[in-house]
């Protein structure tokens, strides 16, 4: 049996580790404007899958978040503007992984 992380690197370099899976954990992590929303889906959100699926998605916006580069990336994806071609992500991928 061989160790392996619980989770996979996120692609990003922002931290992806301590932020813990808890109400606290997650508000103290989102920025401001979003933290109300998470507060009112998770106090009215029911006991079971449905608060499940409301702290696993508010979790990941939290890890997110700490990515001080997104929300350009975002804009600018969203935007057209500095794309590049899927096959130059590969090629840096391929790159990054010692494959050429």
């Amino acid at each position: 049996m061989s160790a392996e992380p619980l989770e996979p690197p996120l692609p990003f370099s922002g931290p992806t580790h301590g932020i813990p899976r808890t109400i606290k954990g997650i508000s103290e992590r989102l920025p401001e404007e979003k933290r109300a929303l998470f507060i009112e889906q998770v106090t009215t959100a029911e006991f079971g899958a449905d608060l499940d699926e409301v702290m696993l998605v508010w979790w990941g916006q939290a890890v997110l978040s700490q990515d001080p580069g997104r929300e350009k990336r975002l804009a600018d994806a969203r935007a057209g503007r500095n794309l590049v071609p899927l096959s130059e992500v590969q090629r840096r991928l391929e790159r990054h992984d010692g494959v050429e």
